[in-house]
């Protein structure tokens, strides 16, 4: 194009100087001839310039393009990349939390399924992998039909009882895992071993049992069952036992519980001591189901009798129950001791052959 315009201005010029030549040397004509020599080599350049100018502007405009094309295949292969990986997840994922469960199943399933949510894969389904299932299944927006009811630990059979005489003493009814069914508890002597046993068994419930303290042979000597109490209000009862004999005017107690799968004593904290209700001379004690810090506990009350009023002595030890027995929370220091009834010393809720409160 550059070339074309400059061959043209050649061409005029050359025009104008014969043009020039052959009418005489007229200064007029030659004045008007360069000024429009001038006027046509400006206009020449002026259009060198407007097509300098296209093609700087044309070729700015296909680099443009070129990037914006660039850029969109870009994000296409990307928005690619990120539907195949949405696509894995969704194949591979929920095809294992979408499967049916049963509470407390113990399977290899159950054991894809725990790896697949990121807990310890032991393959049994209980409440950890239950509410990692449960939480999964909501994530991705999936029905959690499959997803079982939580339910009571199935526990294992424990090995026979030792051969033993039952204790002449009525059973007393208790449901001690909970599940609201009526238990009954009952204690035992085997007298080849001269050891006690405490035994509960239901419908669907045991047996089972647990050995006493070695307090000496029977007959002289006894562990009794005595009554059932809620202590810290789980629905689950404790299997209350005395020891026969123990005092004139009191009476001493184990409490049996049944946590993870076996019945066990729950024994006050760093002592073999009994909890005791009743007195002697000097010295009487009361048990109490009371609340501490609006928790449930069990408070050991033990008054003595000092030479005057004010060296008498009243405290209360206060306790709470959990899975491996009782835990000592504090010492109550008391300037006066109320009978039951009172803020002090409010009886714990029992029943011997009545049903457990909560079945009603």
């Amino acid at each position: 194009m550059k070339k074309l315009f400059r061959g043209t201005g050649s061409v005029l010029i050359c025009l104008a100087v014969i043009a020039a030549a052959s009418c005489g040397s007229n200064t007029d004509v030659e004045d008007s001839l360069r000024e429009e020599l001038n006027q046509t080599q400006a206009q020449v350049e002026d259009l060198q310039e407007t097509i300098e100018t296209l093609q700087n502007d044309n070729q700015e405009q296909v680099e443009q393009q070129i990037a914006e094309q660039s850029q969109v295949e870009e994000e296409i292969v990307l928005d690619e990349e990120n539907q195949e990986d949405a696509n894995s997840v969704e194949e591979e994922v929920p095809q294992i939390l979408t499967n049916s469960f049963v509470w407390y199943e113990n399977s290899e399933s159950v054991e894809s399924l725990q790896e697949a949510l990121g807990v310890n894969a032991d393959g049994w389904y209980g409440s950890i992998t239950r509410e990692a299932h449960l939480e999964a299944l909501l994530s991705y927006g999936l029905p959690t039909d499959g997803v079982p009811e939580e339910g009571l630990i199935p526990c294992p059979a424990q090995e026979e009882m030792p051969d033993s005489e039952a204790i002449p003493m009525s059973t007393i009814h208790l449901d001690m895992n909970g599940d609201g069914v009526l238990d009954f508890g009952q204690t035992y002597y085997d007298w080849d071993t001269e050891l006690f046993y405490a035994q509960v068994s239901g419908s669907d419930f045991g047996p089972y049992w647990v050995e006493l303290d070695d307090i000496g042979p029977g007959p002289a000597n006894q562990w009794k069952a005595s009554h059932g109490t809620d202590i810290n209000d789980d629905n689950k009862s404790e299997f209350w036992i005395r020891q026969i004999p123990f005092g004139a005017s009191s009476v001493g107690y184990r409490v049996v519980i049944f946590e993870d799968c076996e019945l066990r004593i729950a024994y006050i904290p760093d002592s073999n001591e009994l909890f005791i209700d009743g007195g002697t001379v000097g010295t009487s004690w009361r048990i109490a189901c009371e609340n501490e810090d609006g928790s449930p506990v069990i408070v050991q009350y033990q008054i003595t009798a000092g030479p005057t009023e004010a060296e008498q002595s009243n405290t209360g030890m206060v306790f709470e129950l959990n899975s491996t027995g009782f835990t000592f929370i504090k010492v109550r220091n008391l300037e006066t001791f109320e009978d039951p009834g009172g803020p002090y010393g409010t009886p714990c809720e029992s029943w011997i052959h009545d049903d457990p409160p909560w079945f009603s």
